[in-house]
């Protein structure tokens, strides 16, 4: 085992770790300058506290983000590598985009302060603008994996596949909101609702039920109906649509966020209906899910599952003396070399 036959998956966990190292201690700063201002309120009577507590939150805040999704996305990765019968294309580059994606992520927070007026406008569009590369190896790696793969579309397939257009949505839009001149106009309003939930909902999310669905056979013994998966993602699909997209129209319009209501003469009502109906597909899509798991884990056998037992957590006993010595990144292809000794 060397470093570079880890797992996609672990080399996620390592980059968000590096990153949390470096991000959470602004946070404490952050809350220990709030913990000043309740003492003395009048420390915020100046700017220079006011806008050093947003430079602290966001130091710690936009880092963060790539910490929830990271590891979704090196489940997605490991999944598309599972169900299109190959190994994950790229894998060099990927592992290090995560790691330019992570030391990236520093240099970033203050595209979230253009309105300000207290940000290199310049800079920080630079550095944010710069994330493309990296997440642009990302996406031709698992791309690059299902192309000319034997694809097999059972639920964890599904919710992967779904993540990519998703992701890249909430992706685009980040390069949108971090160049100054759209950002004064969609700033505090609904487009950046939207952008956040198409990352860490129609994104992370999406990712997470993909691992889900992928892992809970191992974790626990039996298998998620495919029938009840796949009813649940297409509900979830419909449902994260409707309800986040119109959200981008309306913040171009003008809502902004934070607002509870508005009144009739704006405009706004009808694009709120359909995300409202859509959360309804959303509430709808989680209640299956809910039983799928239910099912499952009271032993029944859910619609569509393929038997009530999965693979052992613990390998086979064997004669080995010695540990077998890994040579690649996916475990099953050392598995032909182990049998031949």
């Amino acid at each position: 085992m060397t470093m570079l036959r880890l797992p996609v998956f672990s080399w996620s966990m390592i980059a968000s770790c590096l990153m949390v190292i470096g991000a959470f201690p602004a946070l404490l700063a952050a809350l220990g300058l709030l913990a000043v201002g309740r003492a003395d309120p009048s420390v915020f009577d100046s700017n220079v506290w006011n806008i050093g507590y947003q430079h602290l939150f966001w130091f710690y805040g936009h880092p963060v983000v790539y910490v929830m999704f990271f590891p979704y996305l090196a489940a997605v990765a490991e999944v598309l590598a599972v169900f299109s019968g190959r190994r994950f294309f790229g894998y060099k580059g990927t592992v290090l985009s995560l790691l330019v994606f992570a030391a990236l992520s520093m240099s970033v927070w203050g595209h979230h302060m253009f309105a300000t007026g207290q940000a290199t406008n310049d800079y920080y569009s630079l550095t944010s603008i710069t994330l493309l590369i990296p997440a642009g190896v990302e996406y031709f790696s698992m791309i690059g994996t299902i192309a000319g793969g034997r694809l097999r579309f059972g639920p964890p397939m599904l919710f992967a596949l779904a993540f990519i257009p998703q992701f890249l949505i909430g992706g685009l839009t980040g390069i949108m909101v971090g160049t100054p001149v759209i950002d004064y106009h969609v700033t505090d309003s609904y487009f950046v609702v939207a952008h956040l939930h198409y990352v860490l909902f129609a994104g992370s999310a999406f990712g997470l039920f993909a691992a889900v669905y992928f892992w809970f056979p191992k974790v626990t013994g039996v298998s998620l109906g495919h029938r009840l998966g796949r009813l649940h993602f297409w509900l979830l699909v419909i449902g994260t649509n409707l309800t986040f997209l119109p959200m981008f129209a309306l913040g171009y319009l003008g809502m902004p966020r934070r607002v509870s209501s508005y009144g009739p003469f704006e405009g706004f009502g009808w694009l709120n209906l359909l995300s409202s109906i859509g959360a309804a597909f959303l509430a709808g899509a989680m209640t299956v899910f809910a039983v799928n798991v239910l099912c499952a884990r009271a032993g029944a056998s859910p619609p569509g599952a393929h038997g009530g037992s999965a693979t052992p957590s613990t390998p086979p006993a064997t004669r080995r003396t010695r540990p077998v010595r890994r040579r690649s990144t996916p475990p099953a292809a050392d598995a032909p070399r182990a049998g031949r000794r």
